[in-house]
């Protein structure tokens, strides 16, 4: 897409409908994220769920409301990105919310932002976003979660290169005892480039551009996240991306323990929510925030209520713990994806 000067719309599914328009340039960086959900309003009816609008930052004129009406403003920054987020319509959809950021803002406007609002709107609705790879086998499907740098991605391209069907790499959506897909670019670096023999299906400008961001990020000590983004189909074209999986079994990257070691469903909860906590970002404040500016507890208690709903989803399949697999050599991995789907018969 080249014309990011109108609305852009994104349907996830069915389970949030989004509209983005305004700052061409943040648009973009939205769409880089969110493109294979693009939808054309034209041949299909929609309703947002929210609106999403992008501005630069030397446009933002505080308020003068006092701070308990609306809209409210939230001021923050990470590294060299500065922005100010305005939430204007909470009581009803379509919600809305603007964004107004510097240059550098267009680095975090997509995952920091307009992502953690959707899983904020869609919870409500019943669909958990839980920050994992999702393995898929004859429609059975297999939660792998785990913090950033655990080892997920390298895990699921290892299954993908051997020919598995694809459901989700940063995130999956629990809802109704299935994992749903969540498609979003994959970040990768020079090492999964070459561990999963993906290198052949990418042209000499594509790997260069993957070993230039490696090196850069390497010298700058990791300051930035310069990982190229791919799409799965790049690395693997024949790669078969499923809407969803019956959910089996669900394993946490956690600890030292190379062992797989049994654990509760109220511990995995704990777990996944404080994973989870860390990838809203800014919203782990703004949503208090809105709380005490409004008065109304329910923007408060997000994490409480996906706790209540993990352990709902968990309780019914097994749950088990493991350690980081970054150092895994490739048998170790085999062994890991072997032992998943040994758990349970088709």
């Amino acid at each position: 897409m080249d014309d990011f000067s109108k609305p852009v719309w994104y349907d996830l599914d069915g389970i949030c409908q989004v509209k983005v328009f305004g700052d061409p340039e943040l648009a973009a960086a939205v769409w880089r994220e969110l493109k294979f959900y693009q939808t054309d309003p034209e041949k299909k009816p929609l309703t947002p769920d929210l609106e999403f609008e992008l501005s630069r930052l030397s446009s933002f004129k505080p308020s003068m409301n006092p701070a308990h009406l609306p809209p409210y403003d939230f001021e923050d920054r990470h590294k060299l990105a500065k922005w100010v987020v305005r939430f204007e319509r909470l009581s009803q959809p379509p919600h809305r919310i603007k964004f107004f950021g510097n240059y550098f803002s267009k680095m975090i406007v997509a995952k920091q932002i307009l992502e953690p609002a959707v899983r904020w709107l869609s919870q409500p609705l019943g669909f958990v976003f839980v920050h994992s790879a999702c393995l898929c086998k004859e429609g059975r499907g297999v939660l792998v979660a785990g913090e950033g740098g655990s080892g997920k991605t390298r895990l699921l391209l290892r299954w993908i290169s051997q020919g598995n069907p694809f459901l989700s790499d940063d995130f999956s959506i629990l809802s109704f005892g299935a994992a749903r897909r969540y498609v979003t670019p994959l970040r990768i670096g020079a090492r999964l480039v070459s561990e999963s023999g993906a290198g052949k299906n990418l042209s000499t400008a594509r790997l260069l551009e993957i070993y230039s961001r490696t090196a850069v990020r390497r010298l700058l000590l990791n300051y930035a996240k310069l990982q190229a983004k791919l799409d799965v189909k790049e690395l693997f074209p024949q790669i078969q991306i499923l809407e969803k999986a019956e959910l089996k079994a669900a394993v946490v990257i956690s600890g030292e323990d190379k062992t797989f070691t049994k654990i509760k469903a109220e511990e995995m909860a704990e777990q996944l929510v404080k994973i989870n906590r860390a990838e809203m970002y800014g919203f782990t404040r703004y949503l208090p925030e809105l709380s005490v500016r409004t008065g109304d507890p329910v923007f408060h208690d997000f994490f409480a209520e996906q706790k209540n709903r993990l352990r709902a989803f968990l309780e019914k399949i097994p749950c088990y713990q493991t350690c980081s697999l970054r150092n895994f050599q490739e048998k170790d991995l085999d062994a890991i994806m072997e032992k998943i789907f040994g758990m349970f018969s088709p």
